[in-house]
This record gives C-alpha cells, structure tokens and sequence, in this order.
C-alpha cells in the first residue's frame, strides 16, 4: 500500500450541458452530454493517481454498468482497490448534473441507496498510510479507518453539512469545509466579510486543530500566526464548476504528501480548482501537473488579511 488513503463516496456522474438553466416543463437538447466517475473523494483519488501517488481507495460500488465504468477510470490510474467493496447487490450511486456554461454554474441530482458494510468486513493493509481522506459519506468505513489507523494525518473534504460530516470534523488534523458546511454548521444565512471571524471561530471550537473554509471565486480563508487571512482564487472564466472541490481537496492531499508548506499546499491547491472550471466534466478536468507548475509561476496574488 501507498502512503495515501481516500475514503467515501463514488458516484457515476451523467452531465448535460447548457447555456442557460433550464426553466421547468420545457423540452431542451443538451450542447453536449459526458458520462465519468465521480465522487469528492473518487475524484480526488483520481487526481492523486493522475499525478503519480498510487493512492488506495476504500469506498463501495455495485456490480453494475457504472460501477464497471467507475473502476476501469480509477485502475487506468493505478488507484489500488483492494479494500473497495464492489459487490451484487450493491447499487452504484448516479447524479445528474446540469452545467450551466454561461457562469460555470452546476445543478446535481444525486439518487443512492445505501449500500450495507458486512458485518465481518476488515480493512486489510500491510503498511499503515501516511495520509488519510474523508468526505463524509461512507461513515462506517470511516469509522472503521480511524480506529485503524490512528496515527495517520487525516483531512475532511466537509461539503454538505450532515451529521457524519460533523462527526469526522471533530476527528480530523485538517478540516476543509465549504462555504455551504460553514454557513448551515454555524447558521448564518450566507458568508460575509463581517462575519467571517465568527464563522471561522465556531468551526475552530469544532475542529481544534486546522480550518479552511473555501469560498469559489472568493478563494479561501484560514488562520496563519494567529491572523485570519483570504487567499483570492486565480481569476479565470469559469464555465463548469463540477468537482472544483474535490480538485482543491485531492491537490491539498498531494501538497502535503509533498511536504509542502501550508501556504504553497494551499496555493497549489488553488491554482488546480482554478484550472478546472475551464473545462467541462469533474474527472476530465483535472489538469495536467506541468499546468499547473505553469500557472503557479504567473500567478503573482499572494494572501491578506481579514
């Protein structure tokens, strides 16, 4: 086994693409229409192998037509599965997306039905990994994971605010939230400058240990020497958000596994969602490495404080 470990969820995503969002009872033809894995930590375990880490992947899928696409995807990209649970009878999660290219925007529909892990079920790994990411879903296995591994560094890709994603909040080294978490977490009806120390606070008290929240086209905010600080995201023509996410989260994994310091991890992870939103799909958006060293080169914006 290799140093780093996703856990969670996978899910076939079918896109449509549009140039507007469409208005309820009408009929439209899609510009165009993809079909790929997804999944926060589906997709970042992609990128980790897109960028030569090798990670493994626990997570649980039917022996279905979307679950053959999902595992060809993720093996073409030496993610090790040995621990995933693929499985008749299992159902693999689907979501439709609707991409809005007009401003990047994404609409998803997600149906899955839970898929039960065996009660005799053991994760089985020789070496114990050095890193270790959540997103979430998938509880039991997530449990199951930081009772084996306690020594790992382990992050939170926290999207939508649940009580499973609370749960592995209070667990993790690194908890990386939405603006979406943040706001429904702390119960505020949206995310300003005026409210940001506050915010940022009660998900501190939550945590305890490392918080960024990410904010889009906003960038992202954390603590740095006891300041709270916004890094802007790269200023580019967004015409697909999906999976910008899961981009950050899988780039933050890779920084840290490259020892990166705190700010270059956030930067290259910045600069990798920022590159994705210029193209359509979330696993096909992935960028090249070299891409993004080019990117990180030009990009001039450094962080301020809040």
């Amino acid at each position: 086994m290799n140093k780093i470990l996703c856990v969670g969820h996978s899910a076939c995503d079918i896109t449509y693409v549009l140039h507007e969002y469409p208005i309820e009872n009408r009929k439209y033809k899609a510009d165009e229409t993809k079909i790929m894995g997804g999944g926060p930590t589906g997709n970042a375990a992609y990128l980790l192998g897109k960028f030569g880490e090798f990670p493994s992947y626990i997570t649980t899928l039917g022996k279905d037509l979307y679950g053959d696409l999902i595992v060809k995807e993720l093996e073409s990209v030496q993610v090790d599965l040995k621990n995933s649970l693929v499985k008749e009878g299992y159902t693999t999660p689907c979501s439709m997306i609707i991409t809005n290219t007009s401003n990047g925007s994404r609409t998803i529909l997600n149906h899955r039905n839970k898929n039960l892990i065996p009660s005799d079920y053991k994760i089985d790994y020789s070496l114990e990994p050095e890193i270790v990411l959540f997103d979430g879903h998938e509880i039991e296995l997530a449990r199951m994971t930081l009772d084996t591994f306690p020594k790992a560094v382990t992050i939170l890709d926290a999207g939508s605010y649940k009580e499973e994603t609370v749960e592995l909040a209070q667990k993790v080294d690194y908890l990386i939230c939405s603006e979406d978490f943040a706001r429904d977490y702390t119960k505020v009806d949206r995310l300003t400058e005026e409210n940001y120390r506050e915010v940022f606070s009660k998900l501190e008290d939550l945590n305890g240990k490392t918080v960024v929240i990410t904010l889009g086209e906003k960038g992202c905010i954390y603590r740095k020497d006891g300041e709270l600080y916004n890094f802007p995201a790269f200023k580019t023509k967004a015409i697909d958000t999906t999976g910008a996410g899961d981009i950050f989260h899988g780039a933050f994994v890779y920084s840290l596994g490259k020892g990166y310091d705190f700010i270059e991890t956030i930067k290259f992870s910045s600069v990798c969602a920022s590159l994705s939103v210029e193209k359509i799909g979330g696993r096909e958006s992935i960028p090249e490495l070299k891409d993004v060293y080019e990117r990180m080169e030009k990009w001039q914006s450094t962080d301020f404080k809040i």
